[in-house]
């Protein structure tokens, strides 16, 4: 498949999660398949990049307030919004809101929602906000696609059962992690750990409806 299929809004696949450990290719991913996806010349696609790390760009000037939204979607496709460090998950929420609102309002909308750090929102050991299961739930209906960056298999259970696709790069496997993927989704990262960890910015698109892993080798630019 065409990694940037995973960022489209397509009204059946839901979340991509793409897993990996800091360092391991997941940014670098990211930036040149959202950049290869959005060749596509629809003006009502966009793609919103949440960053709580405030590192991500792509050329255009970065958002730190959603008031700046609407007029800064008039000149671009791209948004990476910075959230608010001392507000970090209430400003996450009110992102997911505001893009179903965009929605409500403009029924050719279609939006990828990116969410980098996604463990700091979703842990497994605490249930999804209402935003969260709202994506979840409703987002595929509304050509929202989420896609959630994190640093591990643990994620939340009540957004477990929206992920169409598991994007696999390097990460620090334990027993406990693999069986966690096994258990989770279906998907035994075990055969791939020595090829990931001997190829940099190797992955692994595992396809939950499936069942089916496929080794992609690292991108080139």
């Amino acid at each position: 498949m065409n990694p940037s299929d995973l960022y489209k809004p397509d009204g059946v696949a839901l979340t991509t999660c793409l897993v990996g450990a800091p360092g391991s290719g997941k940014s670098f991913f990211v930036k040149n398949t959202i950049q290869d996806f959005m060749k596509n010349k629809d003006d009502k696609m966009h793609v919103l990049y949440v960053c709580p790390k405030h590192e991500m760009e792509f050329g255009e000037k970065s958002i730190t307030s959603l008031d700046k939204l609407e007029k800064h979607m008039k000149k671009h496709r791209i948004h990476v919004i910075y959230p608010d460090p001392e507000m970090v998950e209430d400003h996450v929420d009110a992102i997911i809101a505001t893009v179903f609102d965009i929605r409500e309002v403009n029924p050719d909308f279609k939006c990828c929602l990116v969410v980098d750090d996604a463990q700091v929102f979703l842990s497994s050991r605490r249930g999804a906000s209402p935003q969260f299961k709202r994506l979840a739930l409703v987002g595929r209906s509304r050509n929202i696609r989420f896609v959630a960056i994190s640093h591990g298999f643990v994620f939340s259970k009540e957004l477990e059962g929206s992920t169409s696709f598991i994007i696999h790069f390097r990460t620090l496997m334990s027993p406990l992690h693999v069986k966690d993927a096994m258990n989770r989704y279906g998907y035994n990262p075990e055969p791939f750990i020595e090829p990931l960890n001997e190829t940099p910015y190797a992955h692994v698109i595992f396809d939950v409806t499936s069942g089916k892993s496929s080794l992609m080798r690292p991108i080139e630019v």
